[in-house]
């Protein structure tokens, strides 16, 4: 078994080959030519920690491949990464094992960031816009990254509960992508075009506060059971909830708060055109992203084939 390095992974992994290739993968999952298997969480409440394991395939591939990634959030104070993972590659043909991807949850970081990205070109429609980011972990940074790729930034405002946190992780993102990038109070960050709520927050951190009129918030923070980040207020504010999986955020994301019968689309039967989707210039969009395990298979396999 091939064992391959986060330095290796950082290497070959673009958003360049990615995000189209995630789009792909949306189409192909609806279609049913990409399979993620139900996702197993593991919570540790007393060490503040959690443990999530995705398992998945494409149908256009020859491999299966299961991430496991882990996330404790106090680690920063004993100076360690808060994200750790790794993905397992084995042949979907004789079940041998092929490679042990030790990214360090840089792919998850990145798909996560990617499928948004995926979101956004589809959901947003104004070619240049402000980003607000609530949050300011790895996920905002790499949301930052992705999202330009696909819409010209404007500005970037950051808010997080620790603001010296916010203030460096605006001044990296000004830096790298060269764009006014600032941090301060919630309510800025939420007066943008695109929204991308990145905690791992169990009360709500978005209610009555002031949403851009056709804005589109990227709710990817509530991924497990009981998180939450869009408060009953809010809600009522968003037009449409668009799901990368309806049922597993019913479970997992948003949509376990919402009351059953409030419909909601996905995204790959969007991109695939087997649902219409109309929104007005007005409305307030929902991504609602819990990841899928074959947006892991994406990236193992992007990466195998950069390294040959």
């Amino acid at each position: 078994m091939r064992l391959v390095t986060q330095a290796e992974i950082a290497r070959s992994l673009t958003f360049a080959k990615l995000i189209p290739a995630l789009r792909q993968g949306f189409i192909d999952y609806s279609l049913g030519q990409a399979y993620s298997a139900q996702i197993t969480n593991i919570d540790f409440a007393a060490e503040r920690g959690e443990m999530h394991i995705k398992p998945g395939f494409l149908k256009s591939a020859p491999d299966v491949c299961v991430k496991v990634v882990t996330c404790f959030y106090d680690n920063p104070v004993y100076s360690l990464p808060t994200r750790d993972g790794c993905v397992v590659v084995a042949d979907r043909r004789n079940g041998r094992m092929k490679a042990l991807l030790a990214d360090g949850g840089l792919i998850t970081d990145m798909r996560t960031a990617g499928a948004s990205a995926v979101a956004i070109d589809l959901l947003q429609g104004k070619p240049e816009i402000d980003l607000g980011l609530v949050g300011a972990g790895t996920q905002a940074l790499w949301h930052a990254r992705a999202i330009a790729q696909v819409r010209k930034l404007r500005r970037v405002q950051v808010w997080g509960r620790d603001p010296l946190k916010a203030r460096v992780l605006a001044e990296r993102i000004g830096a790298e992508l060269a764009i006014p990038a600032g941090s301060g109070s919630l309510e800025a960050a939420l007066a943008s075009d695109v929204v991308v709520t990145a905690t791992p927050a169990r009360t709500p951190i978005l209610g009555n506060q002031f949403l851009k009129p056709g804005a589109v918030i990227v709710a990817m923070g509530a991924d497990a059971v009981g998180k939450r980040e869009l408060g009953e207020e809010a809600v009522k504010r968003i037009s449409q909830f668009v799901a990368d999986d309806a049922a597993q955020c019913r479970q997992y994301g948003e949509l376990q708060w919402l009351p059953a019968e409030r419909p909601a689309l996905e995204l790959g039967r969007l991109l695939a055109g087997l649902e219409p989707y109309r929104a007005d210039a007005e409305d307030v969009v929902v991504f609602d992203s819990t990841g899928l395990g074959f947006q892991d298979a994406v990236g193992a396999r992007l990466v195998l084939e950069a390294l040959g």
